[in-house]
C-alpha cells in the first residue's frame, strides 16, 4: 500500500484511508456519488514541468495531445501553463481556441482530416499542419489556393519502426495507416519548392504510445535525423522537427518506465546542433498519471473456483481493458482487515464479458459497498467514455490541494 505514490505522488493513504492530494477519497465518494473521475491538478503540473526542465540544450515547444484527455478544466490548465497543443479533429481545435491555447502553438495532426477541417485550420492561421499523406498535401493545396491562404506544413514520416507496444497503439510501422513512406519525402519537397502558398518547414513522427524504452526512439530519431541531413546537403531547409510523443506511464508492478531525463538526453545529443524548432506532444505522459477512477463494489457474487467482484464503474467509463488488455491497479479506499477468500475478478455491471478489469486478483478481498480505485485513468478514460447500457455518465472532480471543481467538460 506504501508504494501507490509510484502512480502518482499525491495519492496515499492516511490512517488507512485514501487521499488524493488533501483530499479524502471516502469523502468525495459520498458528495459526488460513484464512479467518479478524480483529477490531481498538482500531478499534471508536475509532470510538465519535469518535462520541462529535463532539457538543458533546447527548448522544446511541448504541445499537449488534446485526445488524451479534452476536459476543458485540463485544457486550461495547460494553456495557463503555456504549452501548445496537438489536435486531430476541428471539435478539438476549436476547444483548444476558446480555453486559452495561443492559435500560434497548435498543431492539427491526423491521418483522416476532412476537407472542412483543413479549411478551418487554414482560416485560423494556426501553427502548422502534420500532412499525412500525398493525396492529403495535395487537398490542402487546393483549398489555400481556393481561399489564397499560406499554411505551414510538416510531412509525417513513417520509419517502418516497431516500437515493441501494443499493436492496437503501434503507429510507425509500413502496415500502419499513418505517416508517408521515407522514400517518398525528397520527391514531396522537390514538387513543392517552387510553392508559394504551402511552406514545407519541417518533419514529423510518432512511432506510438505507451513506449516503455529508449530504443525505439532512438532508431527513430537517428533515422529521421538522417533523412533531415539529407534534405539538406540537397539544398532544402528544414528548421522544424515534430517528435510526437509515446511516451508510456505506470498502470501497474509490469509495466517498465523510462527515465524522463534520459528521454531529453537522448534528443538533444541527436539534435541539438541542428538548430531546428523541436517539438514534443506528450498525452499520456502529461495527464494519465493524475487521474483515477473511484467505483463501490455493487455485491461480491460467489463462484466455483473464484468470486466476481462487482463493481459500478464499468467498460463505458474505462475503456482499456476491453479495448486492449489493459491492466490498471486497483487497491482500496479504505484498508480494512477483511480475511481474504478467494481469488476475485473485478468486473464492471455491462452486459459484456469483456467488461472485465482484473482476473483473480489475490491480494485484496471487498464487500458490498466497498470503495475502490482504479488508478492511471487520466488519458484515454473519459475522453473515450460512452452511454452504453443507456449508463449515466460520470462526473469528473480536479482536485488542487484542499480545493475541489466539479466539471461536465
Amino acid at each position: 500500500m506504501n508504494k501507490v505514490s509510484e502512480y502518482n505522488q499525491y495519492l496515499n493513504y492516511k490512517n488507512n484511508k485514501l487521499f488524493l492530494e488533501n483530499i479524502s477519497l471516502l469523502h468525495v465518494a459520498t458528495k459526488f456519488y460513484t464512479p467518479l473521475y478524480c483529477y490531481s491538478i498538482s500531478q499534471m503540473e508536475d509532470n510538465y514541468r519535469i518535462l520541462k526542465n529535463s532539457f538543458k540544450k533546447i527548448k522544446p515547444l511541448i504541445c499537449y495531445a488534446l485526445k488524451a484527455n479534452f476536459n476543458k478544466e485540463i485544457i486550461k490548465t495547460f494553456s495557463a501553463l503555456g504549452l501548445g497543443v496537438d489536435v486531430v479533429s476541428s471539435g478539438e481545435l476549436k476547444k483548444s481556441l476558446s480555453n486559452g491555447f495561443d492559435k500560434n502553438k497548435i498543431v492539427f495532426s491526423g491521418v483522416g482530416k476532412t476537407t472542412q477541417e483543413i479549411e478551418i485550420a487554414i482560416k485560423k492561421k494556426i501553427k502548422q499542419i502534420n500532412v499525412e499523406s500525398i493525396e492529403e498535401l495535395e487537398e490542402i493545396n487546393f483549398l489555400c489556393k481556393k481561399l489564397r491562404r499560406k499554411i505551414n506544413i510538416c510531412l509525417r514520416v513513417n520509419p517502418n519502426i516497431d516500437a515493441g507496444t501494443h499493436e492496437k497503439i503501434s503507429t510507425g510501422r509500413s502496415e500502419d495507416k499513418f505517416g508517408i513512406p521515407d522514400e517518398n519525402i525528397q520527391g514531396i519537397f522537390e514538387k513543392y519548392k517552387e510553392n508559394k502558398l504551402i511552406n514545407i518547414i519541417g518533419l514529423s513522427i510518432h512511432i506510438g504510445s505507451q513506449i516503455e524504452t529508449l530504443e525505439p526512439f532512438k532508431r527513430a530519431f537517428k533515422r529521421i535525423k538522417g533523412i533531415i541531413l539529407n534534405l539538406r546537403a540537397i539544398g532544402f531547409k528544414v528548421s522544424c522537427l515534430d517528435l510526437g510523443g509515446g511516451v508510456g506511464i505506470k498502470y501497474n508492478e509490469k509495466n517498465k518506465i523510462i527515465n524522463i531525463k534520459s528521454y531529453a538526453k537522448l534528443i538533444e545529443e541527436i539534435f541539438s546542433n541542428l538548430g531546428l524548432e523541436i517539438i514534443l506532444e506528450p498525452g499520456r505522459y502529461l495527464v494519465g498519471s493524475s487521474g483515477i477512477i473511484v467505483s463501490r463494489v455493487i455485491r461480491v457474487k460467489e463462484g466455483i473456483d473464484k468470486n466476481f467482484t462487482i463493481i459500478d464503474a464499468g467498460m463505458d467509463n474505462l475503456i482499456r481493458p476491453a479495448l486492449y488488455g489493459a491492466i490498471h491497479k486497483i487497491i482500496p479506499v479504505k484498508i480494512s482487515k477483511i480475511k481474504k477468500d478467494k481469488p476475485s475478478d473485478i468486473v464492471g455491471p455491462i452486459c459484456e464479458t469483456s467488461d472485465i478489469f482484473i482476473n483473480k486478483l489475490k491480494n485484496h478481498s471487498f464487500k458490498k459497498d466497498d470503495l475502490v480505485a482504479i488508478l492511471s485513468t487520466g488519458a484515454y478514460s473519459s475522453c473515450m467514455a460512452s452511454r452504453y447500457n443507456l449508463r449515466e455518465k460520470a462526473n469528473e472532480i480536479f482536485i488542487k490541494k484542499e480545493k475541489i471543481n466539479i466539471s461536465n467538460k
